[in-house]
C-alpha cells in the first residue's frame, strides 16, 4: 500500500504510537486494515531513530526516508556546523537526499536549490521543506543534468557523493563516488565560486587532496558524540601547496567545543620530544587522530609522546583543557599477570593496546583480565622500544 504523506490519518497512527515497539507493531495489520501499516511502522522505526540525530525535524511534521538515507544523513549538529561555514546569494545542493543539507545550509541563502535523481525522495523533500517553511526549490533531476542549466554561477555549490557501489560496497575514492568528483570538478568551477564536498570519516585525507589535483583550500574534520562523523573539503579553483586541516569537536547542538588548525608541512619540519610514562597520560579525541597533527599538537600543549609510532602523549603537569581523554598514570610495569596481580589484586580493568603486537583479546587471557571497573590499562610501547603496562585512573 503506497504511503499518503498527506492523509491525517496517517500521521495520528505515528503519533499515538511513536513510543511502541515497531516489531510487535507490524504484525497488527488486521487491527488496521486500511492503513499502509507496514510503511507506516518503518516511519515510526525511523523517527526513534532520528529523536537524537535531528531533534528539529523530530518534532515537526516530517517524513522519513528508506534507512540507507537516513543512515547516510548528515545530523543536525553536523549540518548546523557546515552552514557557519558558508553564505551568500545562491546555492545548489547537488545530492539532496533526505535534504537535512540542503535545510539548514538555506537559512545562510536567498535562493536555495535542491538537485535529487530519486523521484521518492524529491516527493518527500517538497512535504518537508514545506511543512518547515524553508524556501528551498526542489529538482527531480540528476546533478550533471541540472549543472547544464546554470547560466550564471551560484555563490556555494555543495554535494555529498554516494559512497556506495553498484553492489551497495563502501567506497572511498572520489572516482567510484556518485557523482564522480574528479570528473565533474572542471564543470563545477565553470558553475560556482565556490565548492564544499562532504567525505565519509574513513576516507584517506591526503590521497581525497592528490585525487582532486591538490585543489582544496581546508579540511575540516568533524567529531559528534565523541566519533569523526564527517569530513569536509572546501576546494579551490587552483592548486593549493599546504591544505589548511581543522579538527573540530562539537557539542551536541553543533557548536564547536574545540578546534585546532595545522597543515602537513608544518607537521613534517616539526620536532617532538620522546619520554618513558611520567605522571600523566593522555589520549587524542577521534578527531586529533584523524588528522594526524601530533607533532603540532605535543608543542602546543607542551606534551611528549611515549614512541615515534605510539600515539599516547605524556607529562608531569596535568594538561586540564586537553583535547581528548586524560588519564593519572599510577604504575608503569611489565607486561606481565604476576606483575600486574601486584597492584590490581582483582585483575578488573578496561584494557587498551596501543601500538602493541598481540591482539587485546589474546592478551586478556594471557593477563587473566576481567573487563570492568575504574581502572584502566595500556598496553603500548614506549621510548626505549620496550614493552609496558601503564596502569592508570581516569580523569
Amino acid at each position: 500500500m503506497e504511503l499518503n504523506v498527506n492523509k491525517e490519518e496517517n500521521w495520528k497512527f505515528i503519533k499515538d504510537h511513536e513510543q511502541d515497539d515497531p516489531a510487535h507493531l507490524v504484525l497488527k495489520q488486521k487491527q488496521f486494515p486500511d492503513l499502509p501499516l507496514k510503511e507506516l511502522v518503518a516511519q515510526i522505526a525511523s523517527r526513534q531513530k532520528a529523536k537524537t540525530k535531528l531533534p528539529e525535524w523530530f518534532s515537526e511534521k516530517v517524513w522519513f526516508p528508506p534507512k540507507l538515507s537516513l543512515e547516510q544523513s548528515s545530523s543536525e549538529a553536523t549540518a548546523k556546523f557546515k552552514a557557519s561555514l558558508i553564505s551568500g546569494n545562491c546555492f545548489a545542493d547537488l545530492t539532496g537526499g533526505f535534504g537535512i543539507d540542503s535545510y539548514y545550509l538555506s537559512q545562510n541563502f536567498k535562493q536555495s536549490h535542491y538537485i535529487e535523481q530519486q523521484a521518492e525522495l524529491c516527493q518527500l523533500a517538497r512535504h518537508n521543506f514545506g511543512e518547515l517553511k524553508a524556501a528551498i526549490v526542489v529538482h527531480h533531476t540528476e546533478s550533471e543534468a541540472y549543472l547544464n542549466t546554470i547560466r550564471q554561477p551560484l555563490d556555494w555549490i555543495y554535494l555529498d557523493p554516494a559512497r556506495r557501489g553498484d553492489r551497495n560496497q563502501k567506497v572511498f575514492l572520489w572516482e567510484d563516488c556518485n557523482p564522480n568528483l574528479v570528473a565533474l570538478l572542471p564543470e563545477l568551477f565553470e558553475k560556482a565560486n565556490n565548492v564544499m564536498v562532504k567525505a565519509a570519516p574513513m576516507q584517506d585525507i591526503s590521497r581525497a587532496i592528490a585525487e582532486l589535483e591538490y585543489k582544496v583550500k581546508e579540511v575540516f574534520i568533524i567529531e559528534w558524540q565523541n566519533e569523526v562523523k564527517e569530513l569536509l573539503y572546501l576546494l579551490s579553483k587552483e592548486a593549493v601547496a599546504n591544505s589548511e586541516i581543522h579538527a573540530v569537536q562539537l557539542s551536541e547542538n553543533g557548536m564547536p567545543i574545540f578546534s585546532f588548525t595545522g597543515n602537513k608541512l608544518t607537521e613534517a619540519e616539526s620536532l617532538i620530544s620522546f619520554e618513558m610514562p611520567q605522571q600523566y597520560l593522555y589520549e587524542p579525541c577521534p578527531a586529533m587522530m584523524k588528522a594526524g597533527l601530533f607533532k603540532q599538537l605535543a608543542a602546543k600543549y607542551g606534551i611528549s609522546k611515549l614512541h615515534p609510532n605510539t600515539q599516547l602523549f605524556t607529562s608531569d603537569i596535568l594538561i586540564a583543557d586537553f583535547p581528548g581523554r586524560a588519564f593519572k598514570i599510577l604504575h608503569s610495569i611489565p607486561v606481565q599477570k604476576k606483575e600486574l596481580k601486584k597492584v590490581q589484586a582483582d585483575l578488573k580493568a578496561n584494557l587498551s593496546t596501543r601500538n602493541f603486537p598481540m591482539p587485546i583479546a589474546q592478551l586478556k587471557k594471557k593477563l587473566g583480565l576481567k573487563d570492568g571497573g575504574d581502572r584502566y590499562l595500556f598496553a603500548t610501547t614506549l621510548k626505549d622500544g620496550g614493552k609496558g603496562l601503564l596502569v592508570c585512573d581516569k580523569l
